[in-house]
């Protein structure tokens, strides 16, 4: 097969230089799927992939770089991708990846339009080039599929910006989003609650996630914490129930110590708790290397959520594979978006009252075989979850159509 990728993935290296120097942060989420997914792909022969790349990088200054220069990064031995030209300017920008993107369309186009096996897949939906590689496709007669991670009538409504430029660009962005969103031939999603709402009746798939089995490769066996440490690591979003973490860690009877790593609304409340309560630990945003060796030293992992709030339908908490990998057990909520066929490898809730959970979270700590179900957890994910599983799932979809 013949596949012509579109996404925002780039080197590891380059990834998280931008972490390290921009004041607004790219999402690691994004970058670690792309990644994962590449090294899928290119586990599979049969499979030959020409990739393009609109690197994730906020507008200048928030982003690190004014101008973004064409290059190539090598991603696996048998993947490389395009990365775009582009002014770093908030429309400017969105034009130029348009232009790049048409561009070398039209040159695999050239080279593969005689083969029978071949599509266009795209990671999300960026209107400014989905709008246009919508119109290409169509126009050659090739199929055209997207994996949609999030719904997009509610993208950015998780937090409100207090700019009203961006409240508004948000808003615009969204609509141009949801215009789109139900022109593809096909779609990859998350969790089945995303079919109804995106696209009815349209073809599709679901890959919950896509482990990388190689990422704690350079990690190695690490000491516990003593005293037992509680990690979160992600966004810190009240939505998020980061504040039912901290208000059930207080209620908790065992002597241990709560560890926080990220970035978001809660943040400056984690602070102020942090300096009345010195068992709660805020690390911040550090490097993905720092988070890894964290959840290795961790004596449980938590992923606390309200089933109730209407996004959980649409998402799979993409931070739930990485901890699984880590062979650090893990206690989390049951979400619709969680398939129950991972229920007997994590530690789980339907609960958000704090009290509850501090008692819930206080048995787990005294359960006889807590790591026992850590490596359960590894063992599952590296069956049944790696890259070269999950891509084949999406490449075995697009060969049906």
């Amino acid at each position: 097969m013949e596949l012509f990728y579109f996404g925002s993935v780039c080197s590891d290296e380059v990834f998280n230089r931008t972490v390290a120097e921009s004041r607004v942060k790219p999402s690691a989420s994004a970058q670690n799927f792309e990644y994962a997914l590449m090294k899928g792909f290119s586990a599979d022969p049969t499979v030959q992939v020409t990739a393009v790349s609109a690197e994730s990088i906020a507008a200048f200054p928030g982003g690190n770089r004014l101008f973004l220069c064409g290059r190539q990064d090598e991603l696996t031995p048998r993947i490389a991708t395009r990365i775009l030209a582009a002014v770093n300017l908030p429309g400017i920008k969105n034009i130029g990846h348009a232009r790049g993107a048409v561009a070398q369309f039209k040159k695999w186009w050239r080279a593969h339009k005689d083969d029978a096996d071949k599509a266009v897949l795209l990671y999300g939906l960026y209107p400014a080039v989905a709008a246009v590689l919508l119109k290409v496709c169509r126009r050659c007669g090739c199929p055209i599929y997207i994996v949609i991670t999030d719904v997009p009538s509610t993208m950015f409504t998780y937090t409100k910006s207090k700019n009203v430029l961006k409240r508004l660009f948000s808003g615009s962005y969204r609509q141009k989003a949801v215009a789109l969103q139900s022109k593809f031939d096909g779609y990859v999603y998350l969790t089945e609650a995303m079919a109804e709402e995106v696209a009815p009746g349209k073809p599709y798939a679901v890959v919950e996630t896509i482990a990388d089995t190689t990422v704690f490769d350079g990690v190695g066996a690490l000491p516990k914490a003593d005293p037992p440490a509680l990690l979160y690591a992600g966004a810190l979003y009240r939505k998020y129930g980061v504040d039912r973490i901290v208000d059930a860690f207080e209620q908790m009877q065992t002597d241990c110590e709560l560890w926080l790593c990220g970035s978001g609304d809660y943040e400056e409340e984690i602070r102020r708790r942090a300096e009345i309560n010195p068992r709660i630990r805020f690390f911040g945003r550090i490097s993905r290397e720092e988070v890894l060796r964290k959840e290795r030293e961790a004596t449980l992992l938590l992923n606390i959520r309200d089933a109730q709030d209407v996004y959980t339908r649409y998402s799979f908490p993409s931070k739930m594979i990485e901890y699984m990998l880590s062979g650090t057990p893990l206690f989390t909520s049951k979400l619709p978006g969680i398939p129950s066929e991972y229920e007997a490898y994590c530690f789980t809730t339907t609960d958000t009252d704090p009290s509850v959970l501090a008692a819930q979270i206080d048995a787990v700590l005294a359960d006889a075989d807590l790591s026992a179900r850590g490596e359960q957890a590894r063992a599952f994910v590296l069956a049944h979850k790696n890259a070269r599983v999950q891509a084949k799932k999406i490449t075995d979809f697009l060969r049906r159509f």
